[in-house]
């Protein structure tokens, strides 16, 4: 075969393929991802929380994460995970604020991604036998502008204190409210201060819920 037309079939031998695949029809779509599509277009999402019906929030423990996070020889902002957590409170949308929220985590539920790690932490730092449970209980959460700062009461390790939690309101849709949020307090503080400063006594917690109406 003359080079010239050796060239010119090689050429046609690379573009024929390419062009078959991109004129080829797009797998249709599946049943749960059109259904997914539907719903989300008719969600009714809205960020007012005067529009979310009066009533109690149970938390929904598939859609939260409680997450702590710690420095470690100050080289990394290590995660320590919640995997049980339990919560409810009344919502009142005239006054767009929240009562009695009561919030437990189960504190053997701790998660590095290492079992004996875990064990570790729960038994030496925790003592989940002696503390079977973690509290943060507030009267009152005002919801302003999206915003809110949940003052509470946070039992941990056998002692109460004060906490302020910083929070976003997400929204209300199809029965549910969504929040995220953030607190800061010393572990030092509940009697929990081993190795500091080596691991942080500062203890950041990132929170990300849903609750669903009862």
């Amino acid at each position: 075969m003359p080079r010239k037309f050796a060239r010119t079939y090689c050429l046609l031998a690379l573009i024929v393929p390419l062009s078959v695949a991109v004129a080829a029809p797009a797998d249709p779509p599946k049943k749960e991802d059109a259904s997914a599509a539907s719903q989300y277009q008719n969600l009714g999402l809205s960020k007012d929380p005067s529009k979310a019906p009066a009533g109690t929030y149970k938390l929904d423990p598939h859609h939260t994460s409680v997450i702590a996070k710690m420095a470690h020889m100050d080289l990394s902002r290590y995660t320590l995970r919640f995997d049980e957590v339990s919560g409810s409170f009344a919502f009142d949308p005239t006054k767009a604020s929240a009562s009695n929220l009561d919030v437990t985590i189960n504190p053997a539920s701790i998660s590095t991604g290492d079992p004996k790690f875990d064990k570790r932490i729960a038994s030496t730092y925790l003592e989940v036998e002696k503390y079977p449970a973690i509290h943060f209980t507030a009267d009152t959460v005002k919801i302003v502008d999206g915003h809110a700062t949940v003052a509470g009461t946070l039992e941990f390790h056998g002692i109460n204190q004060p906490l302020v939690l910083t929070a976003i309101y997400r929204g209300f849709a199809q029965s549910r409210m969504g929040f995220s949020g953030e607190a800061t307090f010393k572990r030092s503080a509940f009697g929990v201060s081993q190795w500091v400063p080596l691991e942080s006594d500062d203890v950041e917690i990132v929170v990300e819920t849903e609750f669903v109406k009862e």
